[in-house]
């Protein structure tokens, strides 16, 4: 009976260490591509391959093709061709399928690059890349002369050709739906059958384009989303002179404000700096949710503000038609569901990005972003955090294994990456209270084991 005790024992605390590592498995984060300029969106296509819209690090401005950049300080954004469209195949090999595509970002960083933002196939395998812009459009022919920024546009694959399937810069010029700055960036697309589906932002607006030739066909703007400029945070640095003046013209005034700033407005300063508030939305992810409706994710306005983003379903038959369905997220730019109708959403970065990087590109803080899964109960948990996860970009499910595929460091020139994370491989096999059970059991055998040595050895002393 004691041999038989000592080994149950010994195989209840076997089995405990064996199973306590598998218990603690996280998901696993791998790189897939590096040394990228700004890549955005991903997309697989018909044949396997992964096809990853690279943003490029835009121009050096020695040729004046330059605007002042509306969401970094003013800093010179500068158009060169050095976009392009790249495809992994299954066998791990890269190839760049297009290259020399116009391309704008921050000078001489190359951060913040607007490019080729995103890459989507249709049911009969045609591709359709979305170039954003990131500036007034009125510039984009006059003074950047980059036509294609800002557009639609159908790939042949085969020839390299593209065609204009829509012009969202010059829609945003005629109309400026949302009744703010006159801004496009095309940030990211979804399609439905014969209708692909873009979220806009700069224009913070989405858009219904036909692929069929019918061009845009219904445009709705999202809700602003107005917070007490005492809830809000600023950079301890204050605006450029350009960008006190920009403000000084939306308001009206001619001179520099003193004392404290009015209410809030479309333009308000916070405490004595004349930082300006928009309360935009600036929607910069999009998925096709489960239930036939979009789900679309928004950045937020400057400054940033930590959880105040928010997820919405959108009705693709009625655009106006528009209901937030989670909130207190940190910055999203990108949502995607898995198999079993989960959400996974991607915070570019887990604080207001001011903190971590510098207008210009120069990181001074934590970049780390976060991956977050909202299952279908509405329960929240992050599958990763940081550990390699920077200011990514975009969500694409494998449809071979189900892993994540994430466009990191997404903003930055030359040290950007395709990343793959596994977020199945954190199942819990068994649960840590389960290895804990045999743990104890374990001990709880050891225990009852020696007090029936000490019983057995006080009868022997008794009878002797």
């Amino acid at each position: 009976m004691k041999l038989k005790h000592l080994t149950l024992t010994f195989l209840t605390l076997s089995l405990a260490i064996i199973l306590a590592p598998k218990a603690t498995k996280a998901a696993t984060l791998s790189v897939v591509s590096d040394k990228l300029d700004n890549p955005r969106g991903t997309a697989f296509g018909p044949d396997g391959s992964l096809y990853i819209a690279e943003t490029g690090r835009g121009g050096d401005g020695k040729d004046g093709r330059c605007i002042p950049s509306p969401s970094s300080q003013f800093i010179p954004l500068c158009a060169g061709n050095t976009g392009s469209l790249i495809k992994i195949t299954p066998d791990g090999k890269q190839e760049t399928i297009l290259s020399n595509l116009p391309s704008l970002a921050l000078t001489p960083s190359g951060e913040q690059g607007a490019g080729p933002a995103d890459i989507k196939f249709d049911s009969k395998g045609d591709a359709y890349l979305l170039m954003g812009y990131a500036g007034n459009p009125e510039t984009r022919e006059t003074v950047l002369k980059t036509p294609l920024l800002g557009q639609l546009l159908k790939v042949d694959l085969n020839t390299k050709s593209l065609t204009s399937i829509a012009d969202l810069a010059s829609y945003e010029i005629k109309n400026n739906l949302d009744g703010t700055d006159v801004i496009s960036n095309p940030y990211a697309m979804n399609i439905i059958g014969n209708t692909a589906y873009v979220v806009d932002g700069g224009g913070n607006s989405i858009y219904s384009v036909g692929l069929d030739g019918s061009g845009i066909k219904n445009v709705a703007a999202f809700p602003t989303r107005p917070i007490d400029r005492s809830e809000l945070q600023f950079p301890s640095i204050p605006p450029s002179a350009e960008a006190q003046q920009q403000l000084l013209a939306s308001t009206g005034q001619t001179d520099t404000p003193s004392g404290p700033p009015p209410g809030n407005s479309v333009s308000d300063p916070s405490g004595t700096q004349a930082f300006p508030i928009s309360f935009q939305s600036v929607p910069t992810a999009i998925a096709n949710a489960p239930d036939g409706t979009l789900t679309v994710g928004e950045y937020t306005y400057f400054p940033y503000p930590e959880n105040k983003a928010r997820i919405f379903s959108v009705d693709p038959n009625n655009l106006s038609n528009i209901k937030v369905i989670a909130d207190g997220f940190t910055q999203l730019t990108g949502v995607a569901y898995d198999k079993e109708g989960n959400l996974y959403a991607l915070q570019h970065m887990n604080q207001s990005e001011w903190k971590g990087i510098q207008q210009g590109g120069v990181v001074t803080g934590d970049i780390s972003g976060s991956l977050i899964k909202i299952g279908k109960d509405g329960t929240r948990s992050t599958i990763w955090s940081g550990n390699g996860l920077e200011v990514g970009s975009g969500l694409t499910f494998d449809p071979k294994d189900g892993t994540l595929l994430i466009a990191n460091r997404a903003r930055l020139a030359e040290t950007g990456q395709i990343i793959r994370i596994d977020p199945k491989a954190g199942k819990k096999i068994p649960e840590p209270t389960s290895v804990i059970s045999l743990i104890v059991a374990g001990a709880l055998g050891v225990t009852s084991l020696n007090k029936r040595k000490r019983k057995d050895a006080t009868k022997v002393k008794t009878a002797v």
